[in-house]
């Protein structure tokens, strides 16, 4: 598996990558201080984003990365056990924010702490797997395992709720190679049903506290 854009494996996890940074940025912009924006809103948008990531670390501590670890063994065991334990610590800088967001009205400045705390630890981490983890697939894993991975992660996250959250504002290469071997039916959902489902939620979220920037204004 080449590290190149044109790779199956390195294009599916730079696009969760850049669909977390999206989301981490949206809800930074709703919780920033001052902000009104709508309890529900924020609730509903951050349901999708904690579903997708813990189901995307989940996978990879369960299937991926035990995988390179069989085929690559102790050059690679210091990176996955790094690898671990910030994904430990984003699991509890999440539950933090979550807690957070629930007690609290979005805006009034403590939501927005937690978030940055949250970022911290997702940005450390993505910036790790990305310098240190993803340059060792190709040696790890073949085509035949990328296809693999994405069968099975579909088995417990599929392409209803997947593929909407990761190509919501995804460039046009993205856009491209998700849908370029999609079958006619799934691709009709997709722009008839899924996609403007999530639209809904993100738009709910902007219109939100962009209502609240206009009364202030």
């Amino acid at each position: 598996m080449a590290t190149t854009p044109r790779n199956p494996g390195w294009t599916v996890q730079l696009a969760v990558h850049r669909a977390v940074r999206r989301d981490l940025d949206r809800l930074s912009a709703a919780s920033a201080e001052g902000r009104e924006t709508a309890p529900a809103a924020l609730s509903a948008y951050w349901a999708e984003t904690a579903t997708q990531l813990h189901h995307h670390h989940e996978f990879e501590d369960s299937v991926v990365w035990p995988l390179m670890a069989e085929r690559l063994g102790d050059r690679v065991r210091p990176l996955l056990t790094r690898n671990g334990q910030e994904h430990l610590a984003m699991a509890a800088a999440m539950d933090e924010f979550d807690a957070v967001s629930r007690a609290t009205t979005p805006g009034t400045g403590a939501a927005g702490e937690a978030l940055q705390r949250l970022r911290a630890a997702v940005e450390t981490h993505l910036a790790h797997e990305e310098a240190d983890v993803l340059p060792l697939t190709p040696e790890a894993f073949t085509l035949d395992d990328v296809a693999f991975f994405q069968a099975e992660s579909a088995r417990t996250n599929p392409p209803q709720a997947f593929l909407p959250w990761v190509l919501d504002d995804a460039p046009e290469d993205d856009v491209a190679f998700f849908s370029g071997h999609m079958p006619a039916p799934v691709r009709e959902l997709l722009e008839s049903t899924w996609m403007p489902r999530r639209r809904i939620t993100v738009d709910a979220l902007q219109s939100s506290h962009a209502e609240s920037a206009s009364r202030r204004g």
